[in-house]
């Protein structure tokens, strides 16, 4: 279903004399179980996305802002042991680019752009090299440092040249054959690879690197990618004045503000990785922020008229949960899935304790800082598997953002591959250590504190067998209270079953991801890393080894479960 429709951005409608169209989606996160209903979704609205897509006059571009891929490294698939995430997300980006390319006519007007997520760089610059060399579409890196980039120098050096700072794409006027209509593509990302994907860019790096959440991003904390924009718009308009500019930003609503902000040159920003549905006019730059998942995309049509100014451009939204879905399980999408992924697409999953509106453990942005069934049971399932190996271990603690799916009745394969996707699996080995009291206060404090700040960006730990008082953490820090942090924080009594109040004379044995513990911009890991040494294993194995091993794929929902950690 269509909202919003023809919402004009600039001037009324008019018979214009070339056409851009674009379809624009961000943030899949690798969801290809979801595709089958996202191309149902562009296949319906062809007519409206693609307008006059077989016409000369029209070109026609699907617009990726980053984080098509995640977790490229992980493994886990049952039909395919040996494939990766990275091999099979490729593997339906390409299928993907394809299926647009025929909806479009395949007149050689169509064109497919990208633009790095961080997501999209988990598995660490080598595979995003692969990327680029083996899929048919232009990957635009405004602002990668190319003197600090090598292999980005080798890939732009090559002939099929399929990456670039900026390309500039052209399509004919209807009337005037010596008139060419000209777009200007480009393509920044979150820059602090330090903090999202420390260690593994070895031969990429991007302007403005560093160590800092996006949250506490300013437009003082990204002005080479400022700069680097801002020249190529330059450039651009000095030979085309006309001429429109669109820019892929993966940096979220207030860098991309930021941005517009030093560049008002800019016509269309489509913007990924806060996972907002927004829209704003601001001056003449449109700001289009497209969700997550594959639950919607978003269309621009640039409308060009006879002097070769742009005189209108309609937005429309489309949502995949709104478009009529009838046969879906015969898709094409849909039976190459099944058709590859057989074993895979199974229910392994049963929820026998579950009644009434308790029909799934839930995954949504809430989870990054209020209580979650889903949080408690997965803590929980990984302390009893790593109990397996070291059977002193208190508590595992799991950052939300690691968690990037949830669990329901007939949950596959699928399914729970997506669980752990929010950290790469380079990053993701668990770590085990003895802390004292009032350095499991310390942890749990400080990350609260930051979660408070920003509740789902900075996102917060749960943790297995300990009760944490959020609202009394904001109250201490406000001023409201006169209690301590440690007043905050129970933990269980393993005879009594019950939270009681921490001891501070106690130590504790627990569980942390290395991704967490190697962190530079936060004080409290810098302290205790050293105490902790490697498990080697991660959430998603010890998950895994729980489900087969301790369940056998036959999940109840315990009160336990359902208890309050956060309060």
């Amino acid at each position: 279903m269509k909202i919003n429709s023809a919402s004009n951005i600039a001037g009324k409608v008019s018979f214009s004399a070339a056409t851009v169209n674009i379809l624009a989606t961000s943030d899949n996160h690798g969801n290809v179980h979801s595709l089958p209903k996202f191309i149902r979704t562009v296949e319906v609205n062809k007519d409206e996305i693609f307008k006059d897509s077989k016409n000369n006059s029209t070109l026609n571009i699907m617009a990726l802002g980053g984080d098509w891929f995640i977790n490229p490294s992980k493994k886990g698939f049952i039909t395919k042991p040996q494939m990766t995430n990275g091999d099979i997300q490729l593997g339906f980006l390409r299928k993907t680019i394809e299926t647009m390319r025929k909806l479009t006519g395949e007149k050689g007007n169509y064109h497919t752009i990208f633009t790095m997520g961080n997501h999209d760089l988990d598995g660490g610059d080598k595979f995003m090299y692969h990327v680029i060399e083996d899929s048919p579409m232009k990957t635009l890196i405004t602002n990668v440092d190319i003197k600090k980039s090598p292999g980005i120098r080798n890939l732009m050096e090559k002939d099929n040249c399929k990456c670039r700072t900026a390309v500039v794409h052209e399509v004919p006027d209807d009337k005037n054959p010596n008139l060419k209509h000209k777009v200007l593509f480009l393509g920044v990302t979150i820059p602090t690879m330090g903090f999202y994907n420390p260690g593994l860019l070895k031969k990429m790096q991007f302007k403005d690197n560093g160590n800092q959440k996006d949250a506490n991003l300013t437009a003082e904390n990204i002005q080479g990618t400022i700069e680097s924009v801002k020249n190529e718009v330059e450039k651009f308009k000095k030979e085309n004045p006309k001429g429109a500019v669109v820019l892929l930003s993966h940096m979220g609503n207030p860098l991309s503000r930021a941005v517009k902000d030093a560049v008002p040159d800019i016509d269309i920003i489509l913007n990924g990785h806060d996972h907002k549905n927004l829209t704003t006019l601001e001056g003449k730059t449109s700001i289009n922020s497209l969700g997550q998942d594959n639950k919607m995309v978003k269309s621009l049509n640039i409308h060009f008229d006879d002097d070769g100014s742009i005189k209108t451009t309609d937005l429309n939204s489309f949502y995949t949960d709104l478009t009529l879905m009838d046969n879906i399980e015969n898709h094409p999408m849909q039976l190459f899935i099944n058709e590859n992924f057989s074993e895979d697409m199974k229910p392994i999953v049963t929820l026998d304790d579950l009644t009434g509106e308790e029909t799934q453990l839930d995954y949504g942005t809430e989870i990054r800082y209020s209580n979650s069934y889903l949080a408690n049971y997965l803590t929980s399932a990984i302390k009893r598997s790593v109990r397996r190996i070291e059977p002193e271990v208190f508590s595992v603690g799991l950052q939300s953002s690691i968690i990037r799916g949830g669990i329901k009745k007939n949950s596959n394969n699928l399914d729970l591959m997506k669980i752990f996707d929010g950290v790469s699996e380079d990053l993701s080995n668990l770590r085990i250590g003895d802390v004292d009291a009032e350095e499991l206060v310390g942890l749990i404090s400080e990350n609260i504190l930051s979660n408070l700040k920003s509740p789902t960006r900075n996102t917060i730990i749960h943790w297995s067998d300990i009760q944490v008082n959020r609202t009394l953490i904001s109250e201490i820090a406000s001023g409201k209270s006169d209690k301590e942090y440690k007043d905050a924080i129970k933990v269980r009594n393993n005879e009594t079953k019950k939270f009681e109040p921490i001891d501070m004379n106690k130590s504790y044995k627990i569980v942390l991801a290395e991704k967490y513990l190697i962190k530079d911009d936060i004080e409290w890991p810098k302290k205790i890393r050293n105490k902790f040494i490697s498990l080697n294993q991660t959430y998603d194995t010890m998950f895994r080894e729980y489900l087969k091993n301790t369940i056998d794929y036959d999940m109840h929902i315990t009160p336990k479960t359902k208890e309050q950690r956060i309060l």
